[in-house]
């Protein structure tokens, strides 16, 4: 009742101020205050906005009492994934921040600069769209500190899993993205099942399924558009198995109520098990960072901005794009290689690495590199060891990471202000 009586007012706050005298007053009076953070009634505009433009809805009074719940939910969170990140200090520059949004404008065939200009000419804030971004990475970034050395998987887990691989050669595995929307409490269940009807139409009627999952999904996926990776048929929820089943490539989902929200899949891709055509193959990119001209800093310092800049690669043409930025002449793909004929130094750096997923820097003699595997590295089709258990461990570290926002949730005092 409080939440419902707060987004009321709020709403009628945001239509009247832009035909009272004292508009700027208005806005800027504090909508919510989260442990020791602020939400302004201005903060709230901007995201609603964005998220009516990322939705291409109208900005009417109705679609905004629909998106107001959830936009304030994501808000609350992104603080304090912030706060969390700060705890343990952990910082986001203006660098990471700049190749992150690179990364979404390639993602979407944008030109540099395209997508913050597009945004600001639909009327919306850009400091918003910065904000979100850059409490995504520190979320992501707080899982991997956090959350991912805390799994352990075993060698037994791993052969389970490969046995039930092999028992599914000949099946379907999937190419999937999705948009979660979590309901923790009966309050939340119209509101979220509503919301997700709201993204179908929006959907079908050609809204990128990527930019929706930015603004609305609530899983850790929302940071690479929802992309969650390849699946096989076996490895899917059972919530998700027949309704994933049923679609092609390039097709969505209904809504799915599953055990803890509802969500809607993007069937990127699909493919037959075991389908590859030369066992133990792969391919690599290999990115050389330049040296530097004049005095070269500190090894640590090359290692550390290295990693930084391949932190939120997630395929090889990232990387390839980030190559050709740096004017790195040694980069390059590798094709048709076989992990037995690597170097010692790079077959350690990338054991373990799932598909898509960049290395830690390794000195080589053409100077510092990040490896990544563009596709490959199975045995007669299926993964190796190494990558399924970092299938594993990611399934494992996502169930964690939710379960560490809904306690810092619990424990946050939020104060609602209207």
């Amino acid at each position: 009742m409080v939440l419902a009586r707060f987004i009321a007012l709020v709403i009628a706050g945001l239509m009247l101020s832009a035909v009272t005298p004292t508009a700027a007053e208005e806005v800027d009076r504090i909508a919510a205050v989260v442990n020791d953070d602020i939400i302004s009634i201005r903060d709230l505009d901007a995201r609603v906005r964005l998220a009516l433009v990322v939705s291409n809805l109208p900005d009417s009074l109705e679609n905004r009492r629909r998106l107001l719940p959830q936009v304030m939910r994501k808000m609350i969170d992104e603080h304090l994934q912030m706060q969390e990140a700060a705890r343990v200090k952990i910082q986001v520059s203006s660098e990471e921040l700049n190749r992150a949004i690179a990364s979404i404008e390639r993602q979407n065939r944008m030109k540099p600069g395209e997508l913050l200009a597009q945004l600001g000419n639909a009327g919306v804030d850009t400091d918003a769209v910065r904000e979100q971004i850059r409490a995504d990475i520190a979320w992501m970034r707080v899982v991997g500190r956090l959350l991912q050395p805390t799994v352990r998987v075993g060698e037994e887990e791993i052969t389970e899993r490969l046995e039930n691989i092999r028992q599914q050669i000949g099946h379907p595995e999937y190419m999937l993205a999705e948009i979660v929307l979590p309901v923790d409490t009966p309050v939340q269940e119209e509101e979220a099942r509503r919301l997700g009807e709201r993204l179908l139409d929006q959907i079908k009627a050609g809204a990128p399924f990527q930019a929706l999952a930015r603004q609305f999904s609530q899983s850790s996926s929302a940071a690479n558009g929802g992309m969650l990776g390849w699946i096989g048929e076996a490895s899917l929820d059972d919530d998700l198995r027949d309704p994933v089943g049923q679609l092609n490539k390039g097709q969505v989902s209904g809504l799915i109520r599953g055990s803890s929200g509802y969500s809607i899949v993007l069937v990127v891709d699909r493919r037959i098990t075991g389908a590859t055509a030369e066992p133990d193959m792969m391919t690599l990119f290999r990115l050389v960072f330049p040296a530097p001209s004049g005095k070269a800093p500190p090894r640590d310092q090359m290692v550390a901005k290295a990693t930084s800049m391949t932190a939120t690669a997630k395929d090889c043409d990232t990387i390839e794009d980030l190559s050709n930025e740096l004017n790195s002449s040694k980069s390059g793909r590798l094709d048709n290689v076989r992990p037995s004929s690597l170097p010692p130094e790079v077959a350690k750096a990338i054991n373990g690495l799932p598909v898509g997923r960049a290395s830690a820097p390794i000195d080589t003699p053409d100077g510092l590199a990040v490896f990544m595997i563009c596709s490959g590295g199975g045995t007669a089709g299926l993964p190796s060891r190494s990558q399924l258990r970092r299938q594993i461990e990611d399934e494992r570290v996502e169930l964690l990471a939710r379960r560490h926002i809904r306690d810092l949730r619990r424990a946050a005092f939020v104060d609602f202000r209207l």
